[in-house]
């Protein structure tokens, strides 16, 4: 009676407490289930490193296909150094109400994946597809969770940045928006819908370059510190550490990892916000559809246009103007640069002033801008002609609009 050809084992992840990894004999580690996550294990760390679950989740699902490219057959004699099973590139273990292990040797001939055997029977020779060996083949580092912080972002009741001695901006959440609390002097300023949607993917979802254990870090100055509050009252902390010597780089730890994270520059320039910077700092608010005509006045020239059948045009000659709409809007997403001054310097001219009308001609919005040698390259002055005072913007609005708008030269 022919024997059946052997199959594959399959593992059942919810059984699997523990997955010990060694890769050529030197990278060993182990991923140790834990309450709500797992570790990876490995020397020279003091406090293990928090694993990425979803990763995890995936070595899992690989090892529960239960499943080999093909059965070779039974090995006798030395025939294991012959497939590369004394010295395998890969040998992975299964603990827990689960043990099972894996031994991934030399590539196939074929090169359609690897010889390997299983502690059901060592002497059962199989070969297991390339996609089953790659996914298996991940260094400890790869499983390390990279994220400084967990959590859902719409849970999140106060952020809170700091200089490692005192906050220096907290907001606060009001509905679907955040509101500083804290200086005094922005308290109930609206906070940038854009920079703190930056904010919250750096600091919640931007991985960190790797992790680091403790004997590692050369740590610096702490350059700044992150608070974030839960609606749950629990409360998660950052921070971010220069690092001795390079300039590059830098290192954070959080509450709810070990070790350190490296950051880079960039990272880092997207965390390390003012409370200026996280204003919400737009000057005009106009609706764009409202809009039925421009008039500008630059010199001692006068120019309308019009709106018609959703294209804009000169009043006098008919002809077609292009990108105004893409102006207004444009007009709308101005940020202003520094505080506002109740009073320009000698040195400002008038460089242009622009009325936007709705269609039965009336006034919606004035805005004039001036130039100022006095001021940093690129930026200009505007003003809405009442007491909110002279704001700093950047001046490529004003240089487009002088190209668009077609004054007698």
């Amino acid at each position: 009676m022919l024997r059946p050809e052997p199959v594959w084992p399959s593992v059942s992840s919810q059984q699997v407490d523990k997955i010990d990894v060694c890769r050529s004999g030197k990278d060993c580690f182990s991923l140790v289930r834990k309450t709500g996550g797992w570790d990876v294990v490995q020397q020279d760390w003091s406090k293990y490193p928090l694993a990425d679950t979803s990763k995890v989740a995936s070595l899992l699902e690989v090892l529960a296909q239960g499943q080999a490219l093909k059965y070779i057959g039974r090995m006798t004699g030395n025939a294991r150094q012959q497939y590369g099973l004394l010295v395998p590139q890969i040998r992975i273990s299964t603990g827990g109400g689960q043990a099972l292990s894996m031994t991934v040797g030399d590539r196939s001939p074929s090169d359609e994946g690897a010889f390997a055997v299983n502690s059901l029977d060592q002497n059962e020779l199989f070969v297991l597809n390339n996609d089953f060996v790659r996914r298996c083949d991940f260094p400890a580092e790869y499983y390390f969770n990279l994220q400084l912080l967990s959590g859902g972002v719409n849970d999140i009741s106060s952020i809170s940045l700091g200089d490692g001695g005192s906050f220096l901006w907290t907001l606060v959440r009001q509905k679907d928006q955040f509101v500083f609390s804290y200086p005094v002097t922005l308290t109930g300023q609206m906070s940038s819908s854009g920079e703190i949607d930056l904010f919250l993917h750096s600091l919640m979802e931007s991985p960190a370059k790797s992790l680091i254990s403790e004997s590692e870090a050369r740590l610096g100055n702490l350059l700044f510190n992150i608070e974030v509050v839960f609606n749950d009252k629990s409360v998660k902390n950052v921070e971010v550490f220069e690092v001795e010597g390079d300039g590059d780089y830098y290192l954070a730890n959080s509450t709810v990892q070990n070790g350190f994270f490296v950051l880079s520059k960039e990272h880092v320039d997207q965390l390390n916000k003012t409370a200026f910077g996280m204003r919400k700092r737009s000057i005009l608010s106009v609706e764009t559809g409202k809009v039925g005509s421009i008039r500008v006045l630059q010199g001692n020239q006068t120019f309308v246009g019009i709106k018609s059948d959703k294209n804009w045009e000169s009043l006098d000659e008919r002809k077609p103007l292009l990108g105004i709409d893409m102006s207004l809007w444009r007009l709308n997403e101005l940020k202003f640069e520094a505080e506002p001054i109740s009073d320009l310097s000698s040195s400002a001219v008038k460089a242009m002033e622009l009325e936007l009308m709705n269609v039965d001609g009336s006034r919606l919005v004035k805005v004039m801008f001036f130039t100022d040698p006095e001021l940093p390259s690129g930026l200009c002055w505007l003003s809405l002609g009442d007491d909110s005072g002279y704001y700093q913007v950047s001046n490529k609005l004003l240089e487009d609009l002088q190209g668009q708008i077609p004054l007698r030269k």
